[in-house]
């Protein structure tokens, strides 16, 4: 439970960091609070449809992969029709967005793997 409310907030974290990122190339002045709880209460959905998602047991890791992101966009965007997102930010932009935290998370947590497989090689050999 613990790993899981740490994924979610580190999620929502890069989430507003890249956010705040295109609301600067775009120009914007301030970034509301409610779009913070828009986007942990998305995050949310998205983590634990991923989760299910890795449940399943997909064979190809390629479409493992494309159904993740596939409901991430589609979760997305359902939700920016109800935050009304598309007022300050285009389609296609929000698009790119979802894709690009959704790599970075994946990414982070393939690393978080390679330190625990690297621990758990350190503690056989450490037994050997």
């Amino acid at each position: 439970m613990k790993k899981t409310v740490i994924n979610i907030f580190a999620m929502t974290g890069i989430t507003l960091v890249a956010l705040s990122l295109i609301a600067y190339f775009y120009n914007a002045t301030f970034l509301c609070l409610d779009t913070v709880f828009q986007a942990l209460g998305v995050n949310v959905l998205i983590y634990a449809g991923i989760t299910l998602i890795n449940k399943v047991e997909i064979n190809l890791s390629l479409i493992e992969t494309g159904l993740k992101i596939i409901y991430a966009v589609i979760l997305v965007l359902i939700f920016g029709n109800i935050f009304a997102w598309y007022e300050s930010l285009p389609t296609p932009v929000l698009i790119i967005f979802t894709v690009f935290v959704l790599a970075v998370c994946e990414l982070l947590d393939m690393l978080s793997l390679k330190n625990k497989v690297k621990e758990i090689n350190d503690l056989i050999r450490n037994d050997l």
